[in-house]
């Protein structure tokens, strides 16, 4: 037998070596792998927890008397869920013509209330369950994004688990019809996760899916038009690349350039976001307010988020606006500075801590479409326009602390836990706030003054469940701070008539009818009493003139049908049941009661 050669027998060491070598980075290797997914998980588990703690009521949530009757509950769109019709209608509302049933262009909001309604019926509180897994979904994938922004994974998990469990984020989450807000939010998310791994390694496949999930961000709400500025911040911290380019034009140029598409994308739904809200005089003209005093407002605005972020003790689902009269001088300066120096410490400290300045701006860039300068509706700030601000501010804070407890594990620990633990027993609090109309403005009554919309609800409220002396008294309050609002004298008329007061009710229409000579629901209420007084020819006569006023009402025809029956006045029957099928040709009801008066008028011995 040959004895092995002495240089294979060196060449098999050498590789034996190589692999035992290898073997601690491999088992390095995997055992970062464990510990990436056991943080995934862990985190996963506590959103879960959390967001399942803070929200596992709401399946026993009702719609609100607020903007929900429209969109939702009472949206004929939706009574058919998804289909054809209404999957062409949720991509051309208010695009090719307004809509009553659509706040503006927002074809993924629409299909996302539309889905819900074909697998859920008109179930307000699976409605609300979807509402909460959404939020919980957008706070994994706030967190997805700023790891892969800033590779912090401790952080990033924290202002996620604080974005979660913050109470002024219930607001789109438990008002239904701001579910826009929330699928805003979630693609404004897939926008930063898409940037991250663009700026990473450019692309023009990750360009378009930039593209894309900028799209759907705008679709669900115009409110991401800010998004291409946020997208400019995020260069310069935390991805730095401002710093590769500042010494190079062309640098500059294409980092500038990258968001031209995005602007341009922008700029269109801002213009139908304009057109729109403009149809359904949402937006306000500009002699309605002085610039002084809108200018005052958001001021106060940007303050109040603010400190609501660190002291959120008075949240509520509508705060009124001062109007002309503006507010306080003092108040206006108080805000002023101290905006003033939460700015000017953030540039002081820029070279140290550029995360303070950064949040900063990505709190101001993105509530500045939304803090009054064009003021849509009469509210003077919102809830759910903090929804995607805040975040800026958390981050500021989060790594502020971060950086200051930094050798001190178990203070960082503890003020993370203390934070999560306090923001947890206030968000379960405030949630019982949002259960039906009459909490959700009760507790507006209490935290604002003077808050004229909220009474009007807070009636409805009570009007709904056939309280009638509670709904009375809150319509009386409501009259003290806006005595012309028909809508208020409407349901006055209502509760009136409830309480057997017809002569009452009768005044109160005829107000409503005085403030608002085409208010039709007031027509309406006037015939009803006469109906029920036994005055057929003066009700009919109102109820033809509510039909004038506004063709889409269903009552008018039904009664005029019903009245028209049961005097054998079959042609007239027909008539009407005709005209209303014009209109509403999926009713089977109406077609039931045409098909009755046509066989009645046909039979013979008439």
């Amino acid at each position: 037998m040959q004895p092995p050669d002495p240089l294979q027998t060196a060449s098999d060491f050498d590789d034996r070596d190589s692999r035992h070598a290898a073997l601690p980075n491999i088992v390095t290797s995997k055992v970062l792998r464990l510990a990436r997914r056991f943080r995934v998980l862990l985190l996963a588990t506590l959103t879960l927890g959390l967001g399942g703690l803070i929200y596992h009521g709401v399946g026993g949530f009702e719609f609100l008397n607020f903007d929900d009757p429209i969109y939702l509950s009472g949206n004929p769109w939706l009574a058919h869920g998804l289909t054809w019709a209404s999957t062409r209608w949720a991509f051309t509302a208010n695009l090719s013509g307004p809509s009553a049933f659509a706040e503006y262009w927002s074809p993924i909001t629409l299909l996302s209330r539309l889905l819900d309604a074909q697998l859920f019926g008109l179930d307000a509180g699976r409605f609300h369950l979807s509402s909460a897994a959404i939020h919980i979904l957008n706070s994994l994938l706030l967190a997805s994004a700023l790891y892969q922004l800033t590779g912090e994974w401790r952080r990033s998990a924290l202002v996620s688990l604080l974005f979660l469990i913050h109470p002024q984020n219930m607001e789109p989450v438990c008002w239904l019809s701001a579910r826009k807000d929330l699928l805003s939010a979630t693609f404004f998310f897939c926008t930063l996760l898409a940037y991250a791994h663009y700026a990473r390694r450019p692309g023009a496949v990750r360009y378009l899916l930039l593209l894309l999930a900028f799209s759907c961000a705008l679709m669900s709400k115009p409110m991401g038009v800010s998004i291409p500025f946020v997208l400019l911040l995020l260069d310069w911290w935390p991805l730095q690349r401002w710093r590769g380019a500042k010494h190079n034009t062309m640098g500059l140029l294409k980092l500038a350039a990258e968001k031209v598409a995005l602007l341009l994308l922008a700029a269109g739904a801002a213009y139908l976001a304009v057109v729109s809200q403009r149809n359904a005089h949402a937006i306000q003209p500009p002699d309605w307010l002085p610039i002084a005093v809108r200018i005052q407002n958001a001021i106060v605005s940007y303050a109040t988020y603010t400190r609501r972020v660190f002291v959120p003790d008075d949240l509520c689902i509508y705060y009124p606006h001062p109007g002309a009269a503006g507010l306080p001088l003092g108040k206006v300066l108080l805000a002023a500075v101290s905006l003033f120096a939460i700015t000017a410490v953030a540039l002081l400290r820029v070279r140290k801590s550029p995360y303070q300045l950064a949040g900063w701006i990505w709190f101001v860039a993105t509530l500045g479409p939304v803090i009054g300068l064009v003021q849509i509706g009469n509210q003077s700030m919102a809830d759910r326009y903090a929804y995607p601000s805040a975040i800026g501010l958390s981050i500021a804070v989060v790594w502020t602390f971060a950086d200051w407890l930094a050798k001190r594990r178990l203070l960082a620990f503890s003020f993370a836990m203390g934070s999560v633990t306090g923001l947890v027993l206030c968000s379960l609090v405030q949630v019982q706030t949002w259960r039906n109309s009459i909490t959700v403005f009760t507790r507006a009554v209490h935290v604002t003054d003077r808050n004229g919309l909220a009474w009007l609800n807070l009636g409805t409220g009570y009007l709904a469940k056939e309280r009638w002396t509670q709904a009375r008294a809150c319509y009386f309050k409501a009259l003290e701070i806006m005595p012309t609002v028909p809508a208020i004298w409407l349901d006055l008329g209502t509760v009136e008539s409830a309480l057997g007061r017809d002569s009452a009710a009768l005044e109160d229409y005829a107000m409503g009818i005085r403030l608002a000579p085409d208010y039709a629901k007031c027509s309406l209420g006037i015939a009803r009493i006469l109906q029920k007084r036994g005055d057929q020819s003066a009700a009919t006569a109102w109820l033809e003139h509510t039909i004038d006023l506004d063709p889409s009402l269903a009552e008018p025809y039904y009664t005029l049908g019903a009245m028209s029956a049961s005097k054998g006045e079959w042609e007239q029957t027909e008539a009407i049941w005709t005209r209303y099928l014009a209109r509403y040709p999926s009713d089977d009801a109406a077609r039931r009661n045409l098909q009755h008066a046509r066989e009645k008028r046909a039979a013979p011995g008439r």
